[in-house]
């Protein structure tokens, strides 16, 4: 029986890596859970090998990153989505429960639907706009029948395969056209910030639900403008409206971020110096 004061399960994504980053730095004793390269390996659809691993050893947080967070294979592939996305959370809260571990889940913006330029507080109405949305709101619902519970609702990206900003950096080194969404508003924090916060806000007495983004929110569209005039390179892009994707998508999904200001007596960075902070692992 093994002691460790964090389990990252999903430990090998993008956010997921940096948690870990951070938690090694500081020296806590911490375990990984994925796929592969990881101190427990499995595939998370096993519910028998998920409880073998606390049965067998002792955590006091735990912090799931793990998500099929592709929309379009949410949409095609409900079922096998909702295993990961929600029914597995409804198994980590009942282990949670038994084994008296703190839980923390990643959410997403996805699950707000917002009015026009205007910041979503934790206390908006939740709306399933699609299957992914649908999958995570479930997950929350499991959660919030526990003591010890915190959800995180976040959009983040940085260096890492498959991310939106490596995406958007590639594309404009190359001078490559793109389509950009001018009406799809995010509050995009750069992955490393998220992290750290993402710890902060687990460490001390914190529960419920918390907005982690940027300050203000930006357009895709401006997000690109704006890193291409800090790279001073020139944008190629086609401006487009997000509906003109198969599976519909929220528009206005910027965090209304003061909740988790004042729990951590801080002030959230703006949506440039994410952009920044992005670029600067480029460098």
């Amino acid at each position: 029986m093994e002691n460790y004061k964090f389990l990252i399960i999903g430990s090998n994504g993008l956010l997921g890596s940096n948690i870990v980053k951070i938690l090694k730095k500081k020296n806590y004793t911490y375990a990984t859970c994925a796929r592969s390269n990881s101190n427990f390996n499995i595939d998370l659809k096993n519910f028998n090998s998920v409880k073998k691993i606390f049965n067998n050893n002792n955590f006091e947080i735990v912090i799931n990153c793990a998500a099929k967070v592709d929309i379009n294979f949410c949409e095609k592939y409900y079922p096998k989505a909702k295993k990961i996305n929600s029914d597995f959370l409804k198994l980590l809260a009942q282990l949670s429960k038994k084994k008296n571990f703190k839980l923390t889940q990643i959410s997403t913006d996805h699950v707000y639907k917002g009015q026009k330029l205007k910041l979503n507080s934790e206390n908006a109405k939740l709306f399933a706009i699609n299957k992914y949305a649908k999958t995570k709101i479930l997950a929350e619902r499991h959660l919030k029948k526990l003591k010890k519970y915190l959800i995180i609702r976040t959009n983040f990206t940085g260096k890492g395969k498959n991310s939106f900003f490596d995406w958007l950096y590639k594309n404009i080194k190359k001078g490559k056209k793109i389509n950009l969404f001018y009406d799809m508003y995010t509050s995009s924090l750069n992955v490393k910030k998220c992290a750290e916060l993402i710890i902060k806000l687990t460490l001390i007495n914190s529960k419920g639900i918390y907005n982690l983004g940027t300050k203000n929110m930006l357009t895709k569209k401006e997000y690109a403008e704006n890193l291409s005039k800090i790279m001073q390179k020139k944008l190629l892009f086609t401006p487009s409206s997000v509906d003109i994707l198969k599976v519909p998508r929220g528009k206005n999904l910027g965090l209304d971020v003061r909740k988790i200001e004042k729990k951590l007596n801080l002030n959230m960075i703006s949506a440039n110096k994410a952009i920044a902070n992005c670029l600067k692992e480029y460098l």
